[in-house]
């Protein structure tokens, strides 16, 4: 490990608004917050929208100085990434903002009926790996566990298949398509969304790529995928 990260990883123990739960605690016993995160961490009754593989945190944060009327935590699992964040959020003493250091397999664990909102920005497409996708069935009905009954899922990607797959996804289980566009830059949606660019968006943009968008309202559990036809031998 490099001496840069033992220093962040060192960091984050000090930034009051980085949580590092054990998976083996979360696995054992569900978060002390889990259901009163506005009520007992923030100390109000905003809606509490989370950005899940939120890397370091820029959503996050820009999402949080846009929007003080709204409660934002951002999930992830790297910690040398976080620690950008958690200092940005030190820095700027975003009082409706933290994170929280976990796999997103354990969300449930940590959260309950208690979000309105989450941004998956820019996840891994996972070509080979289809089940794997922050998108994927599996996944999605993790997320009906924490989502209040009318909460939504907003998907940002330049990934084109990950975009048409959770389309069809919502569309196969009778999902409620609230926007969708394959060029976001090109469409009408920019005006509506947080004018907000990650590192990755940039990158993306200057390489002339497209950025998909899509938000759809979780309120029932997905079906699991079929699972994958043999290949015939000759």
């Amino acid at each position: 490990m490099s001496k840069k990260k033992l220093i962040r990883f060192k960091a984050n123990k000090q930034f009051e608004r980085l949580f590092e739960p054990s998976a083996l605690d979360l696995i054992a016993q569900d978060h002390e917050l889990k259901g009163k995160w506005c009520e007992d961490f923030f100390k109000n009754n905003n809606e509490l929208v989370l950005e899940l593989g939120c890397g370091r945190g820029e959503y996050t944060v820009g999402l949080a100085r846009l929007d003080p009327g709204k409660n934002y935590i951002g999930v992830d699992i790297k910690g040398s990434r976080l620690f950008f964040g958690a200092r940005k959020i030190e820095e700027e003493r975003l009082d409706n903002a933290c994170l929280v250091r976990s796999q997103i397999e354990l969300v449930p664990a940590i959260f309950d009926r208690e979000v309105s909102e989450i941004w998956l920005t820019f996840p891994d497409p996972r070509p080979d790996r289809i089940r794997r996708r922050l998108t994927a069935p599996n996944f999605l009905n993790r997320y009906r566990k924490i989502l209040r009954n009318d909460g939504n899922i907003c998907l940002k990607t330049d990934d084109y298949d990950l975009y048409e797959f959770t389309l069809d996804l919502a569309h196969k289980n009778k999902l409620e398509v609230l926007d969708h566009t394959s060029d976001l830059y090109a469409s009408r949606l920019k005006d509506r969304l947080p004018p907000i660019q990650t590192m990755y968006e940039e990158k993306f943009i200057a390489a002339g790529k497209k950025i998909c968008f899509l938000k759809f309202r979780l309120d029932r559990d997905v079906a699991p995928l079929k699972p994958k036809a043999p290949a015939v031998r000759a």
